[in-house]
């Protein structure tokens, strides 16, 4: 029965719209109205439409119900891996650790070995170069540099070089993640100097540079930017009086030497004979 009242569903679906525009064609001869024809004909498919639902065979609802009984859980949806990226770390040191024991000036350190460092890439002002004067803003850099090391514990990392010509190791020097050459750098208290093969970190202190000079840290502030005037030697004149001996005038700017031992014949004119009388003091 259920295929019976499923086909019957069908052909009321069929025929109600065909009976909706010629009623006749369907009930001939009726004189049926549309509009009673639209109540007969749907009445009479929704009829056959509940029938057949009635009369589902019971293998039919088995499945049915199976099928809707299935557990959520075991509907997996296919959902596309996504790659779960971490942070990429940074590059390895291999450094190592020391103690700093005494700040000789803004880039140079003692560590407890007794050994001497010098910061790589960087120069600082000088302050205790035996040949050159204190230089501008080479008292703050050591003072910064005493700040940020003297007496802890440092990390020392290598570069290429392991020495420089006067013996001093050549590093960077880390305390936790700050790259203290860096920071010296980027503060003002020192400048990017490039010695090559060790330019690790070369780029990192240029670009450091130039935001302190646009900044005008430290060294690059308007203190540091007056150049000293060199002033001329001068030669210290002589205030004795002149002696019976020789010697230069520094009195009258001439060309005339002092020499009472000369006589009147050795006298090249009239001016040196007063020049002898007068300025050098002689008795011709």
């Amino acid at each position: 029965m259920f295929w019976v009242f499923i086909l019957l569903f069908l052909l009321s679906l069929i025929l109600v719209p065909i009976g909706l525009i010629k009623p006749s064609w369907i009930l001939r001869g009726s004189g049926v109205s549309r509009k009673k024809f639209l109540a007969f004909g749907g009445g009479l498919t929704l009829l056959f439409f509940i029938l057949s639902i009635a009369t589902v065979p019971s293998s039919s609802k088995t499945s049915l119900t199976s099928s809707s009984s299935t557990p959520v859980s075991e509907i997996k949806p296919t959902v596309a891996s996504q790659e779960v990226l971490s942070p990429t770390p940074g590059p390895k040191r291999s450094g190592v650790l020391v103690k700093v024991v005494n700040v000789v000036d803004g880039d140079t350190i003692k560590i407890e070995t007794g050994e001497t460092v010098r910061y790589i890439g960087i120069d600082t002002p000088e302050v205790v170069h035996p040949s050159k004067p204190i230089q501008c803003y080479g008292k703050e850099a050591s003072q910064k540099n005493q700040e940020l090391v003297e007496g802890k514990i440092v990390e020392l990392e290598r570069d290429i070089s392991e020495k420089d010509k006067y013996g001093r190791l050549l590093r960077y020097i880390w305390i936790d993640n700050i790259l203290v050459n860096e920071y010296l750098v980027r503060e003002g208290y020192a400048q990017s100097s490039s010695y090559p093969p060790d330019i690790k970190y070369q780029d990192r202190f240029v670009e450091a540079q130039r935001l302190a000079r646009e900044e005008q840290k430290g060294l690059w502030s308007s203190m540091c930017a007056v150049t000293s005037t060199v002033k001329p030697t001068v030669k210290p004149q002589s205030t004795s009086a002149p002696s019976s001996g020789q010697s230069t005038d520094s009195l009258s700017g001439g060309s005339y030497i002092c020499d009472c031992s000369k006589t009147c014949s050795q006298m090249s004119s009239c001016a040196e004979a007063q020049y002898q009388l007068n300025v050098c003091g002689c008795s011709l």
